[in-house]
């Protein structure tokens, strides 16, 4: 290598990390001001691969409640306090696994809110384990670990349990106490 190119070479190299500290620098001065294409890159910021969505539920807080009317466009839910709150819908507002007009007075549900909008609702499912007593057609009663009875409907179960099974439920709960039960697993004893 003659030394014309190791001049030429060393002067590119001090050219390079110069144009690079100033970068940093700047980065450092302000962490806030990404670039466009690095946000569009890494929704979650810098160090953060993130998805999109994650960034539109940031501020947003969680009611947890009863439904107590759904209707276009809005969503009446009875927090656990006793307190209502009137919530926005739209087309983007997402109910997992159904569609919002299913929803039904008295289901118990969680819904994530930005600035009073509905931006996903969930119903909240019971999973409770136990031991079977009292069955009579589509109702029983759980013994739960804990001691606590729960009322079953066992409506949606295509076989029943029997007096004295160690299982584990699934389900709704439409009355505020009694489990619909949706899916029903045999514990071993």
């Amino acid at each position: 290598m003659s030394k014309k190119s190791a001049w030429a070479g060393a002067i590119v190299a001090a050219v390079g990390l110069t144009v690079g500290g100033i970068a940093v620098a700047t980065a450092a001065d302000n962490p806030d001001d990404l670039p466009a294409a690095f946000a569009e890159r890494h929704p979650g910021g810098p160090g953060k691969p993130g998805r999109p969505d994650k960034v539109r539920l940031k501020d947003s807080t969680l009611v947890v409640g009863r439904v107590k009317s759904v209707e276009t466009g809005k969503l009446t839910i009875t927090k656990d306090d006793g307190s209502e709150v009137s919530l926005t819908t739209d087309s983007a507002t997402k109910l997992r696994g159904g569609d919002l007009a299913g929803l039904k007075a008295d289901q118990r549900v969680t819904v994530r809110v930005k600035d009073g909008k509905a931006l996903n609702v969930a119903l909240a499912k019971a999973h409770e384990q136990g031991t079977i007593k009292d069955v009579n057609g589509n109702n029983a009663t759980l013994i739960q670990v804990d001691g606590l009875q729960t009322p079953l409907d066992l409506s949606a179960v295509t076989e029943k349990p029997k007096n004295g099974d160690l299982v584990a439920v699934t389900g709704s709960v439409s009355d505020g106490k009694t489990i619909k039960v949706e899916q029903l697993r045999q514990l071993p004893k």
